[in-house]
């Protein structure tokens, strides 16, 4: 772990260095990308790439990657076609081992609900690199999405479980036909690989999805409420109820009708929040949002939320390739009873899921003790997937 965690300080220090230093393009012409109409998306298939943009340094900032933004057909909650922007990274060194290159699927962790915190917007961009880094000098072509409404025109669709899983799924396919694929993310990204991976059989059985890496995923709605609220990751809180009010607009007059006018100011102001700006670390307590006065997890039995948690909560169907599961014990932000829940769910239906837990002491900072169980992991996970693409 100490060597894969002592890279991923030394490339976040050198991406933060590069972000200051390397032109990049203009915000007009990077909304043009996003933004710009495809009038053929409805003749697309899905993971038809329709738009790229190199990003503007040479061989990924000395680094050895080659690295590109993507606009490129999906498939929303309602099966409409949609577009997602995300992108790929991908070394400049030849790939080694037999066969194509194998394909790492990456599904980013939360960043926010604005457009400028998408994974492959400039900050974006610089924040995801240093978790994928381990991945890159492993020799895989790491291809991530945005997400729903993360670049793109519309509304983040924030723990939307087949919004999400299909966005994932779909940026694999801009890849060499034959190449293995690993789904992999942690946290939000858990959530969208852990779907992706229920989804895949049914959804891209064209796939050669040889496994997924799924950590400290929220994979169930109802688990993780009370340990966000009244602290300074209510935002979270908030981003998941505009996920909702985005994924099911014709639900979001019923959602909005629970909160009071200081609640819908602040679902509105949430939807313009990056992770990482101030207003976003303000304490949130849902009692004092909510019409009723009750808190959030208060209300989940209320049909307007019943029927939609149910239907985004992941861990009802068995993937349909092997699984490796991890969480750290003492997360305070995705609790470890999400993924003992989903454990036990996916045995239950027969998956094969490998599973460990990271036993940190905690540390005495709100949110600190969630980070840790993604640099643990790479010890673990990255000989699995290296098993995983030599066998295939």
């Amino acid at each position: 772990m100490g060597n894969c965690v002592r890279a991923v300080m030394m490339v976040s220090a050198v991406m933060t260095v590069v972000a200051v230093s390397t032109p990049v393009a203009s915000a007009d012409s990077l909304r043009d990308f996003y933004d710009a109409p495809v009038p053929t998306i409805a003749a697309a298939a899905p993971g038809e790439v329709m738009r790229t943009k190199a990003v503007n340094s040479p061989k990924g900032f000395g680094l050895g990657f080659d690295i590109e933004r993507i606009l490129y057909r999906s498939t929303d909650t309602h099966d409409e076609p949609m577009i997602v922007s995300g992108y790929s990274m991908t070394p400049t060194a030849p790939w080694p081992g037999p066969g194509p290159r194998p394909v790492i699927a990456y599904a980013p962790g939360t960043s926010g609900m604005a457009d400028r915190c998408a994974g492959s917007a400039v900050l974006g961009t610089v924040g995801s690199s240093p978790a994928i880094l381990p991945l890159l000098l492993a020799g895989y072509r790491v291809v991530a999405t945005d997400y729903q409404g993360l670049g793109t025109p519309g509304g983040h669709t924030y723990l939307n479980r087949l919004a999400s899983g299909r966005a994932l799924l779909d940026v694999a396919r801009i890849a060499d036909e034959d190449a293995p694929v690993v789904l992999y993310g942690y946290s939000e990204g858990g959530f969208a690989s852990g779907a992706a991976a229920e989804l895949a059989a049914t959804y891209a059985p064209d796939l050669d999805i040889v496994g997924a890496y799924v950590g400290a995923p929220p994979a169930d709605p109802t688990l993780n409420i009370d340990n966000l609220d009244n602290t300074t990751l209510g935002s979270a809180v908030l981003f998941a109820v505009d996920g909702m009010i985005n994924a099911y607009p014709e639900r979001a007059e019923r959602i909005r009708s629970l909160f009071d006018s200081d609640g819908n100011a602040a679902l509105d102001a949430a939807q313009n929040w990056c992770s990482t700006d101030p207003a976003a670390g303000d304490i949130v307590e849902t009692s004092d949002l909510t019409r009723d006065g009750r808190p959030l997890a208060e209300q989940l039995g209320n049909p307007v939320f019943a029927e939609v948690t149910a239907v985004n909560t992941v861990g009802r169907i068995a993937p349909s390739m092997p699984v490796y599961l991890s969480h750290a014990v003492r997360d305070d932000t995705v609790p470890i009873e999400q993924s003992r829940t989903l454990l036990r769910r996916w045995q239950e239906s027969g998956a094969d899921v490998t599973y460990r837990e990271y036993d940190f002491p905690a540390l005495p900072v709100t949110g600190a003790n969630h980070s840790p169980g993604a640099l643990a992991a790479y010890a673990d996970v990255l000989p699995w997937i290296a098993d995983l693409v030599r066998e295939s």
